[in-house]
């Protein structure tokens, strides 16, 4: 496969930053998420780990799994020699039928490094399997080291009476059980609100201070501390992928959470991108103009962390910004750059009004966020200050919300020609509701403890997210869009000064099966080269500019629809690209903000004058008490003050 690198952005030659192909192509990755490796839940109930049981089959999926086991019981025949249908068992092949070609795989910190400082070699081997099979669909795989707040090992309070406001609330996934350090802080989360779990939010802390665990050995990682432990579990996998170019690369931490750091800015500059710096710097070997650091003190401020030797400078890291940005639609933070490499990918999460802070306090929603648009260009801004490319890592709702929730903002993703990866690929729910579970497929029908892997594909998800896209563009790709009723598609792309045109400089679009039908136009400086018909029935339109200025690509259900297309984009004139800014709503920003601090304030208050009382041998569910009490006394009147 390619290797995809990153182009900057430059606003004066009118362009946000993108990834591109080794032919300079502007890439568009349309993908999913697959989550059944990031290990969640006791291993027990999770699916196996070991590669030789997914050899040729596909083992059982049990009705205790979360998601059924992702398999490719045909790996080896080759792309389109093996069944795509959606009772195949081989997900990669489905996955290239949908028209995706890129998965989020989500990993664990504790299947990587379940004991301090020795990588678990067949949890590798599971994973170098799965990226074998993406790569036979030319499927790329983002490596995602996943956790939701912070750990499955943070398991709510719930042996004592609660204090009011509080609820008690477990962590998820990610770090493994030694890891995990609390300060016995409880674990209850103010309304219910998972980001404002006070043991998870002490957990943080520890991660960001390079706390050392007690009582557990170095091993074989870099450091002694939780960031070092981290560290060397994501040098675990770069080993493995240094020269493999179906891993498109690693998102360092999915939904970090802030602590109890109340200054969101400051705790973005302070804490996490340098936490993003030395990743990048122990896995590439860039140095960013400053002296090692000494290995017995590995994460100083002012020197580089130790090159572990792997100087990968092939693969993209994806970063992301604190939780607080899927609440807010924009991240509060400085967005300047933090590393002198270049192949950086912003990659946040877009959930409006799926987990924005309107649905979470059920406030009205047609005050905040003020548009789907909004959260896009909000993270374009972003991306521009911290010089990277953009790829939105999480999107998506429940089945019921497709036309409310899904159709909008996967339109939004067009407008602001963004890469973007839909949650999740599948799922297993066998109760009353799940018609309106997340995942592309229903689940399987369950007979006793076990299921089969899972139903057809929903076809309402099939018309959103199986969509005509552009694959690879030679020149400035100015916009593009595909109209989810009328199954449309229209793209404008100018190319000039391009020094010299070789056969390979061929702009690609991609069609699926079900609109194979459709009607192909080029206008302007390009000609049409060819139609490939795959074998899956999906086509690839091949086009060569001649880079001699604009040229339109239009896509419709017959020649009268693509008249009017050109009709409604010709006269377009397209001004370089300029940051956005939202002058109407910003008075609603800033209070939505404010809303937010208030609350994760009052956590981190109530989490204080918990650790002071307990300090003082009072029992630790009467200094729970008596901190909500100190904490909470005007609490209700000023969230009434933010609903009015």
């Amino acid at each position: 496969m390619l290797w995809l690198h990153v182009v900057q952005p430059n606003l004066t030659e009118g362009h946000y930053g993108y990834i591109a192909d080794e032919y300079e192509r502007h890439v568009i990755l349309r993908g999913v998420n697959v989550e059944t490796e990031q290990r969640n839940i006791p291993d027990d109930q999770d699916r196996p780990i070991d590669p030789l049981l997914y050899k040729g089959q596909c083992p059982v999926n049990k009705v205790v799994y979360q998601e059924p086991p992702t398999c490719g019981i045909d790996y080896g025949k080759g792309m389109y020699n093996m069944s795509d249908d959606w009772n195949s068992h081989n997900d990669f092949a489905q996955i290239r039928k949908w028209g995706l070609n890129v998965i989020r795989l989500c990993l664990s910190w504790s299947a990587l490094e379940p004991t301090p400082g020795t990588y678990n070699e067949m949890y590798l081997q599971r994973v170098e399997q799965i990226v074998e099979w993406a790569a036979e669909q030319q499927v790329y795989v983002i490596l995602d080291m996943h956790e939701d707040l912070y750990s499955r090992y943070i398991i709510g309070d719930r042996e004592h009476e609660i204090p009011p406001y509080l609820t008690a609330s477990d962590g998820q996934d990610g770090a493994p059980q030694w890891a995990v350090m609390t300060d016995d802080w409880p674990a209850l989360a103010l309304l219910g609100i998972g980001n404002l779990n006070l043991a998870m939010m002490r957990a943080f802390d520890h991660f960001y201070n390079n706390s050392i665990p007690p009582n557990i050995t170095q091993g074989n990682a870099p450091g002694p501390g939780l960031q070092d432990h981290y560290i060397g579990a994501i040098a675990s996998l770069a080993k493995r992928f240094v020269n493999n170019s179906a891993v498109l690369g690693y998102e360092i931490m999915n939904e970090p959470q802030p602590g109890t750091h109340s200054n969101q800015h400051t705790f973005s500059s302070d804490y996490l991108y340098p936490f993003y710096k030395r990743v990048i710097q122990a896995i590439t070997g860039v140095r960013d103009n400053l002296p090692d650091c000494p290995k017995n003190a590995p994460t100083g401020t002012n020197c580089a962390y130790p090159n572990l030797g792997i100087n990968d400078q092939h693969h993209l890291f994806f970063v992301e910004p604190t939780a607080v940005r899927n609440l807010l639609d924009f991240s509060p933070q400085n967005s300047v750059p933090f590393t002198s490499y270049t192949n950086v990918v912003y990659a946040p999460h877009v959930y409006t009004h799926v987990f924005t802070i309107d649905a979470v306090l059920h406030l009205n929603q047609s005050e905040y966020p003020p548009s789907f648009d909004y959260a896009y260009d909000t993270a374009l801004n972003e991306s521009v200050g911290l010089r990277t490319a953009i790829l939105v890592t999480e999107f998506g709702c429940g089945a019921n919300d497709d036309e409310r929730l899904l159709v909008p903002t996967v339109e939004s993703q067009d407008r602001a020609m963004v890469s973007a990866a839909i949650w999740p690929w599948k799922n297993n729910c066998f109760q009353a509701g799940c018609e309106t579970s997340w995942s592309l497929y229903d689940s399987g029908i369950s007979n006793g403890t076990v299921a089969n892997q899972n139903g057809p594909e929903r076809p309402n998800r099939v018309r959103i997210i199986s969509r005509i896209h552009p694959r690879g563009v030679i020149g400035q790709l100015k916009q593009y869009f595909y109209n989810t009723t009328t199954s449309s598609f229209y793209m404008t792309v100018n190319c000039i000064n391009r020094t010299s045109l070789a056969l390979s400089d061929e702009t690609l679009v991609y069609i699926p099966k079900r609109l194979n039908i459709s009607t192909i136009n080029i206008t302007g400086e390009a000609k049409l080269k060819t139609v490939m018909n795959n074998p899956d029935g999906s086509r690839l339109v091949v086009i060569n500019p001649t880079c001699n200025g604009r040229y339109d690509v239009f896509v419709a259900n017959s020649t009268d629809e693509i008249n009017e297309l050109h009709e409604h984009i010709i006269s377009n004139d397209f001004s370089d690209v300029k940051l956005i800014d939202h002058h109407a709503i910003k008075s609603s920003k800033i209070r939505t903000y404010e809303l937010f601090q208030f609350l994760h304030s009052t956590a981190v208050k109530i989490g204080q004058s918990f650790a002071a009382l307990s300090s003082k041998s009072i029992n630790k569910f009467k200094a729970v008490q008596k901190a909500v009490e100190i904490n909470t006394r005007d609490f209700q009147l000023q969230l009434n003050q933010f609903r009015n």
